[in-house]
Protein backbone atom coordinates (compact mmCIF):
# COMPACT_ATOMS: atom_id res chain seq x y z
CA UNK A 1 0.00 0.00 0.00
CA UNK A 2 1.42 3.51 -0.95
CA UNK A 3 2.32 5.48 2.07
CA UNK A 4 0.17 8.27 2.95
CA UNK A 5 0.33 10.44 5.75
CA UNK A 6 -1.56 12.55 8.16
CA UNK A 7 0.12 15.58 9.88
CA UNK A 8 -0.80 18.78 11.19
CA UNK A 9 -0.79 22.09 8.71
CA UNK A 10 2.07 23.49 10.69
CA UNK A 11 3.66 20.19 10.81
CA UNK A 12 3.67 20.18 6.93
CA UNK A 13 4.60 23.83 6.61
CA UNK A 14 7.65 23.70 8.18
CA UNK A 15 8.70 20.08 7.44
CA UNK A 16 7.14 18.88 4.12
CA UNK A 17 10.46 19.49 2.24
CA UNK A 18 12.55 17.14 4.83
CA UNK A 19 9.50 14.32 4.61
CA UNK A 20 9.79 14.44 1.01
CA UNK A 21 14.05 14.22 1.23
CA UNK A 22 13.43 11.06 3.56
CA UNK A 23 10.95 9.28 1.21
CA UNK A 24 13.89 10.03 -1.63
CA UNK A 25 16.30 8.28 0.25
CA UNK A 26 13.88 5.62 0.52
CA UNK A 27 13.07 5.58 -3.08
CA UNK A 28 9.33 5.71 -1.84
CA UNK A 29 6.85 8.07 -2.56
CA UNK A 30 5.06 9.96 0.04
CA UNK A 31 1.49 11.59 0.36
CA UNK A 32 1.04 13.78 2.96
CA UNK A 33 -2.49 14.87 3.91
CA UNK A 34 -3.28 17.70 6.23
CA UNK A 35 -6.76 18.08 8.91
CA UNK A 36 -7.88 21.12 6.01
CA UNK A 37 -6.91 18.70 3.00
CA UNK A 38 -9.25 16.25 4.50
CA UNK A 39 -11.96 18.57 5.45
CA UNK A 40 -11.97 19.23 1.72
CA UNK A 41 -11.47 15.49 0.55
CA UNK A 42 -12.96 13.23 2.98
CA UNK A 43 -13.16 10.26 0.95
CA UNK A 44 -9.46 10.48 1.36
CA UNK A 45 -9.41 9.52 4.89
CA UNK A 46 -9.06 5.94 3.84
CA UNK A 47 -5.50 6.40 1.94
CA UNK A 48 -4.31 7.08 5.58
CA UNK A 49 -1.42 4.67 6.28
CA UNK A 50 0.39 6.82 8.83
CA UNK A 51 0.16 9.40 11.71
CA UNK A 52 2.20 11.79 12.88
CA UNK A 53 0.79 13.85 16.67
CA UNK A 54 3.29 16.46 16.79
CA UNK A 55 3.96 19.12 18.99
CA UNK A 56 2.31 21.79 17.54
CA UNK A 57 -1.15 19.92 17.62
CA UNK A 58 -0.26 19.47 21.88
CA UNK A 59 0.55 22.60 22.36
CA UNK A 60 -2.22 24.71 20.37
CA UNK A 61 -4.91 22.31 22.68
CA UNK A 62 -2.72 23.21 26.13
CA UNK A 63 -2.71 26.53 25.56
CA UNK A 64 -6.24 27.02 24.61
CA UNK A 65 -5.28 28.13 21.36
CA UNK A 66 -7.10 25.58 19.61
CA UNK A 67 -8.98 23.80 22.49
CA UNK A 68 -10.70 21.07 20.39
CA UNK A 69 -7.29 20.42 18.51
CA UNK A 70 -5.92 17.21 20.11
CA UNK A 71 -10.13 15.82 20.09
CA UNK A 72 -9.53 16.59 16.39
CA UNK A 73 -6.66 15.31 15.19
CA UNK A 74 -7.46 12.25 16.81
CA UNK A 75 -11.15 11.75 15.40
CA UNK A 76 -8.88 11.56 11.87
CA UNK A 77 -6.95 9.18 13.09
CA UNK A 78 -9.02 6.94 15.41
CA UNK A 79 -11.32 7.11 11.97
CA UNK A 80 -8.73 5.61 8.87
CA UNK A 81 -9.11 2.29 8.46
CA UNK A 82 -5.77 1.53 7.21
CA UNK A 83 -3.69 3.37 9.57
CA UNK A 84 -0.53 0.88 10.05
CA UNK A 85 1.36 3.56 12.48
CA UNK A 86 0.89 6.42 15.01
CA UNK A 87 4.27 8.18 15.97
CA UNK A 88 3.71 10.59 19.22
CA UNK A 89 5.23 13.59 21.12
CA UNK A 90 4.96 12.05 23.90
CA UNK A 91 7.33 10.40 25.80
CA UNK A 92 4.67 8.18 27.20
CA UNK A 93 2.42 5.62 25.83
CA UNK A 94 -0.34 6.34 28.44
CA UNK A 95 -2.28 9.64 26.61
CA UNK A 96 -5.86 8.77 26.37
CA UNK A 97 -6.03 9.86 23.24
CA UNK A 98 -3.91 6.86 22.12
CA UNK A 99 -5.88 3.79 23.49
CA UNK A 100 -8.57 3.31 20.24
CA UNK A 101 -5.01 3.16 18.08
CA UNK A 102 -3.46 0.88 20.77
CA UNK A 103 -6.69 -1.34 20.89
CA UNK A 104 -6.59 -1.78 17.14
CA UNK A 105 -2.75 -2.93 17.01
CA UNK A 106 -1.61 0.22 15.60
CA UNK A 107 2.24 0.54 15.97
CA UNK A 108 2.52 3.63 18.38
CA UNK A 109 6.27 5.30 18.78
CA UNK A 110 6.75 7.76 21.49
CA UNK A 111 8.97 10.75 21.23
CA UNK A 112 11.03 8.93 24.77
CA UNK A 113 14.38 10.75 24.90
CA UNK A 114 13.41 14.22 22.96
CA UNK A 115 13.22 16.09 26.12
CA UNK A 116 15.12 13.62 28.96
CA UNK A 117 18.19 16.20 29.33
CA UNK A 118 16.26 19.66 29.86
CA UNK A 119 13.96 17.48 32.51
CA UNK A 120 17.10 16.24 34.03
CA UNK A 121 18.50 19.51 33.89
CA UNK A 122 15.08 21.11 35.62
CA UNK A 123 15.48 17.97 38.44
CA UNK A 124 19.00 19.16 38.81
CA UNK A 125 18.30 22.43 39.53
CA UNK A 126 15.87 21.65 42.30
CA UNK A 127 17.96 19.65 44.10
CA UNK A 128 21.23 21.82 44.07
CA UNK A 129 18.54 24.94 44.96
CA UNK A 130 17.27 22.89 47.88
CA UNK A 131 20.08 21.42 48.66
CA UNK A 132 22.12 24.00 49.14
CA UNK A 133 19.97 26.17 50.64
CA UNK A 134 18.05 28.49 48.66
CA UNK A 135 14.69 28.37 49.91
CA UNK A 136 15.82 29.64 53.13
CA UNK A 137 18.22 32.80 51.41
CA UNK A 138 14.68 32.91 49.29
CA UNK A 139 12.50 33.46 52.25
CA UNK A 140 15.06 35.68 54.15
CA UNK A 141 15.34 38.21 51.24
CA UNK A 142 11.57 38.80 51.31
CA UNK A 143 12.02 40.15 54.86
CA UNK A 144 15.12 42.08 54.28
CA UNK A 145 17.18 39.58 56.75
CA UNK A 146 20.88 38.80 56.35
CA UNK A 147 20.65 35.01 57.68
CA UNK A 148 23.43 32.94 57.18
CA UNK A 149 23.06 29.61 57.44
CA UNK A 150 26.01 28.33 60.03
CA UNK A 151 27.19 25.55 62.28
CA UNK A 152 24.72 22.48 62.45
CA UNK A 153 22.53 25.04 60.18
CA UNK A 154 24.65 24.15 57.32
CA UNK A 155 23.67 22.07 54.38
CA UNK A 156 25.05 18.90 53.77
CA UNK A 157 27.16 18.14 51.50
CA UNK A 158 26.62 16.56 47.84
CA UNK A 159 28.81 14.04 47.95
CA UNK A 160 26.96 12.46 51.31
CA UNK A 161 23.85 12.17 49.90
CA UNK A 162 22.35 9.71 48.32
CA UNK A 163 19.44 9.69 45.75
CA UNK A 164 17.35 6.85 45.00
CA UNK A 165 16.00 7.20 40.80
CA UNK A 166 12.71 5.51 40.14
CA UNK A 167 12.44 4.34 36.53
CA UNK A 168 16.02 3.78 34.29
CA UNK A 169 14.64 5.34 31.48
CA UNK A 170 16.44 8.18 29.25
CA UNK A 171 15.25 10.88 31.68
CA UNK A 172 16.19 8.88 35.31
CA UNK A 173 19.78 7.58 33.15
CA UNK A 174 20.31 11.44 32.40
CA UNK A 175 19.25 12.26 35.94
CA UNK A 176 21.42 9.56 37.91
CA UNK A 177 24.36 10.60 35.33
CA UNK A 178 24.45 14.26 36.61
CA UNK A 179 24.31 13.66 40.14
CA UNK A 180 26.98 10.90 39.95
CA UNK A 181 28.95 13.84 38.11
CA UNK A 182 27.83 15.96 41.46
CA UNK A 183 29.31 13.23 44.08
CA UNK A 184 26.10 11.93 44.64
CA UNK A 185 25.49 8.23 45.24
CA UNK A 186 22.91 6.78 42.94
CA UNK A 187 20.89 3.79 43.33
CA UNK A 188 18.66 3.03 40.18
CA UNK A 189 15.30 1.30 40.82
CA UNK A 190 13.59 -1.04 37.61
CA UNK A 191 11.45 -3.68 36.76
CA UNK A 192 15.10 -6.04 36.78
CA UNK A 193 18.16 -5.76 38.97
CA UNK A 194 20.07 -5.74 35.40
CA UNK A 195 23.42 -3.72 35.63
CA UNK A 196 23.03 0.07 34.79
CA UNK A 197 26.16 2.22 33.72
CA UNK A 198 24.47 5.04 35.18
CA UNK A 199 23.78 4.27 38.72
CA UNK A 200 25.94 2.92 41.47
CA UNK A 201 23.03 -0.19 42.34
CA UNK A 202 20.50 -1.21 40.57
CA UNK A 203 17.28 -2.61 42.77
CA UNK A 204 14.00 -4.45 41.21
CA UNK A 205 10.54 -2.39 42.39
CA UNK A 206 10.60 -5.10 44.91
CA UNK A 207 13.68 -3.93 47.21
CA UNK A 208 12.29 -0.60 46.97
CA UNK A 209 11.26 -0.24 50.61
CA UNK A 210 14.81 -1.22 51.45
CA UNK A 211 16.47 1.77 49.60
CA UNK A 212 13.90 4.52 51.02
CA UNK A 213 15.31 4.79 54.87
CA UNK A 214 19.12 6.08 53.36
CA UNK A 215 17.27 8.01 50.75
CA UNK A 216 17.80 12.26 50.44
CA UNK A 217 16.23 12.57 47.48
CA UNK A 218 13.56 10.10 45.69
CA UNK A 219 13.47 10.96 41.96
CA UNK A 220 10.22 9.84 40.24
CA UNK A 221 10.87 9.27 36.55
CA UNK A 222 9.06 6.33 35.87
CA UNK A 223 5.83 5.78 33.39
CA UNK A 224 2.51 4.78 34.62
CA UNK A 225 2.04 1.49 34.78
CA UNK A 226 -0.18 -1.07 36.73
CA UNK A 227 2.85 -1.12 38.66
CA UNK A 228 3.74 2.11 39.24
CA UNK A 229 0.47 3.74 39.84
CA UNK A 230 0.21 4.73 43.39
CA UNK A 231 3.90 3.63 44.03
CA UNK A 232 4.49 6.10 46.65
CA UNK A 233 1.87 5.84 48.87
CA UNK A 234 1.44 6.38 52.51
CA UNK A 235 3.18 3.34 53.93
CA UNK A 236 6.68 4.37 51.43
CA UNK A 237 6.37 7.86 52.53
CA UNK A 238 6.45 6.74 56.26
CA UNK A 239 9.75 4.99 55.01
CA UNK A 240 11.71 7.79 53.86
CA UNK A 241 13.82 10.07 56.85
CA UNK A 242 12.74 13.55 57.74
CA UNK A 243 15.74 15.02 55.37
CA UNK A 244 14.36 13.19 52.26
CA UNK A 245 12.98 15.17 49.57
CA UNK A 246 10.86 13.86 46.28
CA UNK A 247 10.83 15.08 42.73
CA UNK A 248 8.33 13.94 40.42
CA UNK A 249 8.54 14.34 36.79
CA UNK A 250 6.79 11.00 35.71
CA UNK A 251 3.14 10.90 36.24
CA UNK A 252 1.36 12.71 39.11
CA UNK A 253 -0.78 8.99 39.88
CA UNK A 254 2.77 7.79 40.90
CA UNK A 255 1.90 9.24 43.94
CA UNK A 256 -0.94 9.12 46.86
CA UNK A 257 -1.31 13.32 46.70
CA UNK A 258 -2.82 13.94 49.94
CA UNK A 259 -0.77 11.70 51.75
CA UNK A 260 2.52 13.10 50.50
CA UNK A 261 1.03 16.71 51.16
CA UNK A 262 0.35 15.75 54.80
CA UNK A 263 3.75 14.20 55.50
CA UNK A 264 5.10 17.65 53.75
CA UNK A 265 2.73 20.10 56.14
CA UNK A 266 4.01 17.98 59.01
CA UNK A 267 7.17 18.72 58.09
CA UNK A 268 7.88 14.72 57.94
CA UNK A 269 10.19 15.22 55.17
CA UNK A 270 11.94 17.88 54.14
CA UNK A 271 10.24 19.32 50.85
CA UNK A 272 9.11 18.17 47.07
CA UNK A 273 9.51 19.30 43.75
CA UNK A 274 6.40 17.68 41.71
CA UNK A 275 6.20 18.82 37.92
CA UNK A 276 3.28 16.27 37.45
CA UNK A 277 -0.25 15.90 39.22
CA UNK A 278 -2.77 13.30 39.09
CA UNK A 279 -5.30 15.97 38.10
CA UNK A 280 -3.93 18.78 35.69
CA UNK A 281 -4.16 21.96 35.65
CA UNK A 282 -3.65 20.90 39.83
CA UNK A 283 -6.96 22.25 41.19
CA UNK A 284 -6.90 25.16 43.48
CA UNK A 285 -8.16 24.04 46.44
CA UNK A 286 -5.15 21.89 46.21
CA UNK A 287 -2.80 21.81 49.66
CA UNK A 288 0.23 21.74 47.50
CA UNK A 289 -0.13 25.37 46.49
CA UNK A 290 0.54 26.99 49.86
CA UNK A 291 3.37 24.72 51.32
CA UNK A 292 6.15 26.43 52.00
CA UNK A 293 8.36 23.42 51.36
CA UNK A 294 7.10 22.53 48.04
CA UNK A 295 8.18 23.54 44.62
CA UNK A 296 5.90 23.18 41.74
CA UNK A 297 6.05 23.55 37.83
CA UNK A 298 2.87 22.78 35.57
CA UNK A 299 4.03 20.15 33.50
CA UNK A 300 6.48 22.02 32.66
CA UNK A 301 10.20 20.33 33.74
CA UNK A 302 10.67 19.68 29.62
CA UNK A 303 10.60 23.21 28.69
CA UNK A 304 12.84 24.29 26.03
CA UNK A 305 13.62 25.88 22.29
CA UNK A 306 15.43 22.92 21.57
CA UNK A 307 12.74 20.00 21.90
CA UNK A 308 10.42 20.99 18.38
CA UNK A 309 14.06 20.24 17.04
CA UNK A 310 14.78 17.42 18.66
CA UNK A 311 11.37 15.55 18.44
CA UNK A 312 11.09 16.31 14.37
CA UNK A 313 14.75 14.40 13.48
CA UNK A 314 13.49 11.51 16.03
CA UNK A 315 9.68 11.20 13.95
CA UNK A 316 12.09 11.92 10.75
CA UNK A 317 14.53 8.97 11.74
CA UNK A 318 11.32 6.94 12.48
CA UNK A 319 9.91 7.91 8.94
CA UNK A 320 12.60 6.71 7.23
CA UNK A 321 12.26 3.27 9.55
CA UNK A 322 8.70 3.03 8.55
CA UNK A 323 9.21 3.68 4.84
CA UNK A 324 11.60 0.92 4.49
CA UNK A 325 9.75 -1.55 6.42
CA UNK A 326 12.42 -1.53 8.95
CA UNK A 327 12.33 -1.73 13.04
CA UNK A 328 10.30 1.37 14.41
CA UNK A 329 12.46 3.70 17.68
CA UNK A 330 10.89 3.64 20.22
CA UNK A 331 7.66 1.05 19.46
CA UNK A 332 5.55 1.12 22.44
CA UNK A 333 4.34 -3.00 23.28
Amino acid sequence: MRPVLLVSDEALSESGDRFAEVARQRSIELTCLTPAALAASPARLSDITGAWFSRDVFAAARSGAKPSAMKDFFALVDGAPSLQWLHVMSAGADFPEYRAAQARGIRLTTSSGVTSVPIAHTVMAAVLAQSRGFPGWIEAQTRKAWQPMLGAGSPRDLSEQTAVIVGLGPIGREVARLMRAFGMHTIGVRQQALPCDAVDQTLTYAEIDGALPQCDWLVLACPLSDLTRGLLDARRIALLPSRARVANVGRGAVVDEAALADALGQQRIAGAYLDVFTTEPLPTHSPLWTLRNVWLSPHNAAASLGNPQRDRQLFLDNLGHWLAGEPLINLSI
